[in-house]
């Protein structure tokens, strides 16, 4: 029953935070944002307790949110160009700790079948969409950035990859929650060095948020098998 309590405090951070991106209201993300993935992290450990032990739950995906949380917290401070780096080293924990986890949860790679390639589509579409508009203009950035999106993307086929051990609802929020990342992560590098996206940080924060909060899930779904 405490998961749901948190789930709701959640969602009540969420719709704050995103009406605090809307009004562009600094004070008000200060509060909020760093709030997000402690709650998530509270939601996913008790959920796994309330449905199955202690023992299932994955700590790596706990130390993932973390980074996802120190992500937050940096990308939001003064003086952005100064932690933007800080910022996405710690997203770049955040995958990595994601595509253990996934990779982990894979028992027999060779049940996968080769149809679930296809599920690459859309993230490679994106990418090939959205990577020249801004790549020739990180400047020193540029090998920080190549290698966040590597991992992102590894993240993301990793994530179909599961398609070997689960299907339903454990694969499937997983998957998207994948797809979000890379939308979002993708549009905060177009809003940085190309053209400022019109409601850009709304789109960031929303996409960014359901990510997250979708991998949780299907993770969570996954230890209740």
């Amino acid at each position: 029953m405490i998961e749901y309590i948190f789930l709701v405090i959640f969602f009540i951070i969420v719709i704050v935070e995103v009406f605090s991106e809307y009004k562009d209201n600094k004070k008000l993300e200060y509060c909020t944002k760093p709030l997000l993935m402690p709650l998530l992290i509270l939601f996913y450990i008790f959920g796994v307790i309330e449905g199955a032990s202690i023992a299932r739950v994955d700590w790596l995906i706990v130390v993932a949110l973390i980074g996802g949380c120190a992500g937050d917290i940096f990308l939001m401070l003064k003086n952005q160009e100064k932690w933007f780096l800080f910022g996405m080293l710690a997203f770049l924990v955040n995958q990595i700790f994601y595509i253990i986890s996934f990779f982990l949860s894979i028992s027999n790679i060779t049940n996968f079948d080769r149809w679930g390639l296809f599920l690459l589509g859309p993230a490679i579409l994106m990418l090939i969409f959205m990577v020249p508009r801004f790549i020739n203009k990180t400047e020193d950035m540029k090998i920080p950035v190549l290698v966040y999106l590597v991992a992102i993307f590894l993240m993301h086929v990793v994530a179909i990859l599961r398609l070997a051990e689960f299907q339903g609802l454990p694969f499937i929020l997983v998957y998207v929650g994948s797809i979000s990342f890379i939308f979002s992560d993708a549009t905060i590098a177009v809003n940085k060095w190309d053209t400022e996206v019109t409601n850009g940080r709304l789109i960031i924060m929303t996409t960014y948020i359901m990510a997250q909060l979708f991998i949780t899930l299907g993770v969570l779904f996954t230890a209740l098998l």
